[in-house]
């Protein structure tokens, strides 16, 4: 059985580790994020007596030495949050990520809501090599994923969670083979940064199909884009929808008005109707 080192965390991270041991791979440790939900990396590593460590080895000189000297075949990291120390790459023969995204566009954190924010029409999965840098390693496989009209950062993720562990079954296929992976383009290469609740601020000065697209994008069960009314209220936003005609009190761009059980605002080329709120 080949030796294996999995770093991941949530439900990608729990289906990509059972691909793992249903592909026959001894997964000797795991690093991992405390969680425990049910479809959990922590969870099915109690379940299955697989040895794991909510560590982060860049903190943890002894582990990371300890894991070095297994010298795995594969170190395997699927939406992992901390960044793996050169070391253990060095001493691992196929060190693979999983990545949200058609690399070599969109490298960086939470690439699907991007996507989704800067109208993309499609986005997908990459398994490709591990290097110290973020997200620029050779290629092995990729899954094209189109995103409709109608997807939010949560359901474009439930598509993922189908097909990732498709997309590292393949890669390992493809290794057992011996593909020689593909160089990424770093001419075309884009980059985004992490995002965090307060970057959900709606700027009406931007075009409707736009912020269509940004709401979208972080609906629940994210924390939701948002806006603030008259009264200092702050209205989180979930769904958006053009309307073509409103007799406005006040066209001002940004004036958000209650209507019945909806909200109305004001935006640069027309207005949109929020029908789907809270108020946080």
């Amino acid at each position: 059985m080949k030796k294996t080192i999995f770093a991941g965390f949530g439900k990608l991270g729990y289906l990509s580790l059972m691909q793992l041991i249903q592909s026959g791979l001894n997964v000797e440790f795991v690093l991992t994020h405390k969680d425990h939900s049910l479809e959990s990396v922590d969870a099915y590593c109690i379940k299955n007596q697989i040895n794991y460590s909510y560590l982060d080895l860049r903190k943890d000189n002894k582990l990371l030495e300890e894991l070095c000297s297994y010298k795995p075949e594969f170190l395997i990291s699927v939406n992992y949050r901390y960044i793996i120390p050169g070391d253990l790459l060095k001493n691992s023969q196929y060190p693979l990520n999983l990545h949200g995204s058609l690399l070599p566009r969109y490298r960086g954190r939470t690439p699907h809501v991007w996507a989704i924010i800067n109208g993309e029409s499609k986005s997908g999965i990459t398994c490709h090599k591990m290097e110290e840098s973020v997200d620029t390693g050779d290629v092995y496989h990729q899954i094209e994923v189109n995103i409709s009209e109608d997807d939010t950062g949560f359901t474009l993720l439930q598509k993922y969670e189908k097909l990732y562990p498709i997309c590292l079954k393949t890669a390992l296929q493809k290794i057992s083979q011996s593909f020689e992976p593909i160089s990424q383009n770093n001419l075309s290469a884009t980059y985004f940064g992490k995002r965090t609740p307060d970057m959900g601020y709606i700027d009406f000065t931007k075009d409707t199909k736009s912020l269509i697209n940004f709401i979208r994008a972080q609906a629940k069960p994210y924390p939701g884009a948002y806006c603030f009314l008259s009264d200092g209220r702050k209205l989180i936003v979930h769904k958006a929808i053009i309307i073509e005609n409103f007799d406005a009190p006040d066209s001002s761009i940004g004036n958000v008005f209650n209507v019945g059980n909806d909200y109305i605002v004001k935006t640069k080329d027309g207005y949109l109707s929020f029908i789907e709120t809270e108020i946080g």
